[in-house]
């Protein structure tokens, strides 16, 4: 009906429609009957409640029509294309609701007409997932909730079962018979347990559906995923086969050369044993050390200076070295190239080394690196480097060599290997050296402004040369923990520098900007090797940024006075959070990094000027024991689990003195079940310690020297230790320790 006194004025061609499967329309004619221009926008609203409402059930044409002057008219076409209630039959009321943004809300219109829906009346229920994904650890219990809504005003009876999943992650299974009451909406779990065990519980996408059903109803389902994250670590080991000769078949013209195509051939089994839950894919990079280690040598000033990138004319130098190094000499097969990596079997690649053999000489060893890559870095690989060795030994036999000249042959080797060996040693006291994680590798600093490198060999060390020749004596070397692939040295002059051991490259030097000449005594990084700590003479303590990309003048992250001459630094506590400050004055301090407080051990003994702590030692595996070491001659081991709160003193395990002479390095094993210690008396000694830190009899002299030694370092491969020392006797020295090791575990 139409009332000239309303501002809007509608027309609606019927008044009752019956549903089709196919839709049903009718038009609406609006007319402005205000005295304005006016916009109007036409809704269709159904007379149900509006949470059972789903979207898009009808369409309106045009949306919002053109500004109309009074008078003037226009034609909106509705076309419903679904049930407003999916389940619904019989008559349902729906109100055609017209306005206009340029009129008062209060003049609306509203028109009612009749729906006609054919069916029997039985609505399925709606069910809701309340989440779609799930990112989950193997062994982890956790609850797939879902909603379920009876559309319904009579009870019923439905049965959910979830889909796509195996049946064992379901302890209480996987389907519910249950009862719904009219219009009622209820909530249920499912508990799954992904299985501990990563064969069963591969990390992957599982996706599933929860399917409801009712009967004479249709079946309603959802779907969500199960993402099961990656847990676990891979083990890469190598194994070594037979070593062969072999000739690459020629001509018969030719076969008189057959001696030139010899080759020392080995064969490597190189293993990734996958203990975690992923399948990923895999491949070997494989370096040719000796050619790395020349190119070192050979442009020193490629490495040393730079700004951390290499320019295009070093890119082409390194790039020709290597590719002459293996074409010429050194070759290398990988099979297969690339593979996935198994959940259930070990994964091998086989890896063929072949090097040409040279007329004359020994037996030599040639040394290439096999590092593990894998495509996704949330798994650790374990051992991920391992140096390989080629024996590759001369053409003619070493008896036919010496022939006739056999004297004159021994009286130059002798000089020759006499001045290769000194080239092959420092000149000058050690002040520090460090064995590799894995105990593979030293790399030792001295005052003669050089870092050299060396190889761990049964029951020696084979030097690899010089790694970087400074100008100034250099106090301190630390390899960077993540993958031992840098190390950090700190100079006499208070500066820093950071050493890419695989291209050799050296960052610049930096230091604080007011602190020029502070001598760097100690450095530490962080587990992460984000940071990297350094102490020194003037009683600074300072925490450097050294991540790539970072600016030198913004490398300083903060900085404490502690005052006193710094000698040593450690690390302890479970996170981190405390750095142990050792040095003049018998002082020994934790800096709290969370709140940066500085707390001194109050239980250590007073000491004058003349006393120093000159090392701390902490464990791997216990990282609130400590062990320290004085120029007094004392040696004390400390549990610092109840003063690291601040709320006690520190605990005092054990203290004992071998001499009065001073001991200038200690070193634990990464177990905390042995301590090395080395001095002024020369004597490089053993403790065997138990569980909590106390000495299990008397120390093992494992070696004594004539001078004075430095430092001490230790490392422990199953059922025997490896001890390096140096000082004042500038010869880097190995120790294999095999008898009687035990665990203290």
């Amino acid at each position: 009906m139409l009332k000239s006194k309303d501002k809007i004025l509608t027309k609606i061609d019927t008044n009752q429609l019956q549903y089709q499967q196919d839709g049903v329309s009718f038009d609406v004619i609006v007319i402005n009957n205000s005295d304005d221009f006016a916009t109007f926008q036409v809704e269709l609203l159904a007379d149900i409640a509006k949470g059972n409402i789903h979207d898009d059930w009808y369409t309106i044409s045009p949306d919002v029509c053109t500004k109309k002057p009074p008078g003037d008219s226009t034609t909106f076409s509705i076309r419903i294309i679904d049930i407003p209630k999916r389940g619904f039959a019989g008559v349902m009321t729906l109100t055609v609701r017209v306005f206009s943004l340029e009129l008062p809300a209060s003049e609306e219109s509203r028109q009612v007409i009749r729906l006609l829906i054919p069916g029997d009346g039985i609505p399925a229920p709606q069910i809701e997932l309340l989440s779609q994904e799930f990112n989950r650890y193997p062994g982890e219990i956790f609850q797939i909730p879902i909603s379920i809504e009876s559309l319904s005003q009579k009870p019923s009876r439905i049965t959910l079962r979830l889909n796509g999943l195996d049946l064992s992650w379901f302890p209480k299974g996987r389907e519910r018979d249950l009862r719904l009451s009219g219009g009622s909406k209820i909530r249920e779990v499912f508990e799954c347990q992904i299985p501990s065990d990563f064969i069963l519980a591969e990390s992957k996408n599982y996706n599933f559906t929860i399917e409801v059903s009712q009967l004479d109803t249709a079946t309603v389902q959802v779907s969500g995923v199960v993402k099961v994250l990656p847990r676990g670590y891979v083990e890469f080991s190598c194994k070594k086969a037979i070593p062969l000769l072999t000739n690459v078949e020629l001509p018969k013209k030719n076969r008189w050369l057959f001696w030139q195509q010899i080759f020392a051939s080995q064969k490597f089994s190189m293993q990734f044993d996958n203990q975690s839950n992923l399948c990923q894919e895999t491949n070997i990079k494989v370096i040719d050390l000796e050619a790395l280690y020349k190119k070192t040598l050979k442009f020193p000033f490629l490495f040393k200076f730079g700004n951390g990138k290499k320019s295009q004319i070093q890119e082409n130098i390194l790039e020709t070295e290597v590719k002459e190094k293996q074409n010429s000499l050194l070759t290398w097969e990988i099979f297969p190239e690339q593979a996935n990596l198994s959940l259930n079997e070990p994964t091998v690649f086989n890896l063929k080394v072949q090097h040409k053999r040279p007329w004359f000489g020994w037996t030599k060893l040639k040394y290439i690196q096999a590092q593990a890559i894998t495509s996704d870095d949330r798994i650790e690989i374990r051992n991920d480097t391992q140096t390989l060795e080629l024996a590759v030994p001369p053409i003619l036999p070493l008896w036919l060599q010496l022939g006739g000249l056999l004297l004159g042959f021994l009286i130059a080797s002798t000089v020759v290997n006499r001045s290769f060996w000194l080239e092959q040693q420092h000149s000058q006291p050690v002040n520090s050296l460090h064995l590799s994680g894995l105990g593979r590798e030293v790399v030792s600093g001295s005052n003669d402004q050089t870092i050299r490198r060396w190889l761990v060999q049964d029951n020696n060390m084979r030097p690899l040369g010089v790694l970087v020749r400074a100008d100034k004596a250099v106090r301190v070397v630390r390899y960077r923990p993540v993958n031992n692939d840098q190390i950090a040295i700190g100079f006499e002059n208070g500066e820093i520098q950071l050493v890419n051991l695989l291209s050799g490259e050296a960052s610049l030097p930096w230091s604080s900007n007011n602190q020029k000449d502070d001598r760097v005594f100690d450095l530490v990084f962080t587990k992460d090797s984000r940071s990297l700590f350094s102490g020194h003479g003037s009683g600074m303590v300072w925490q450097w940024n050294i991540q790539d990309g970072v600016p030198l003048n913004q490398r300083i992250q903060r900085s404490v006075q502690v005052g006193f001459a710094v000698n040593s630094l450690a690390l302890v506590g479970a996170d981190e959070n405390h750095l142990a400050i050792a040095g003049r004055f018998n002082q020994l301090t934790l800096w709290n990094l969370k709140t940066n407080r500085l707390q001194p051990v109050k239980n250590y003994g007073v000491g004058s000027q003349e006393n120093y702590i000159n090392s701390i030692a902490t464990v791997d595996k216990k990282p609130y024991i400590i062990a320290t070491a004085d120029n007094q001659g004392s040696i004390k081991t400390w549990n610092l689990r109840s003063c690291l709160t601040g709320k006690d003193n520190c605990e005092l395990i054990e203290e004992w003195a071998p001499d009065k002479q001073a001991i200038r390095s200690v070193a634990f094993s990464s177990d905390g079940c042995y301590l090395a210690s080395a001095g002024d008396n020369g004597q490089a000694i053993l403790w065997s310690l138990n569980s909590k830190g106390e000495r299990r009899g008397d120390g093992q002299v494992i070696y004594q020297s004539s001078k004075p030694l430095k430092s001490i370092d230790i490392n422990r491969d199953r059922n025997q230790l490896l001890i390096t020392t140096a000082g004042d006797d500038p010869q880097v020295r190995l120790h294999r320790i095999t008898k009687a090791i035990s665990s203290c575990q």
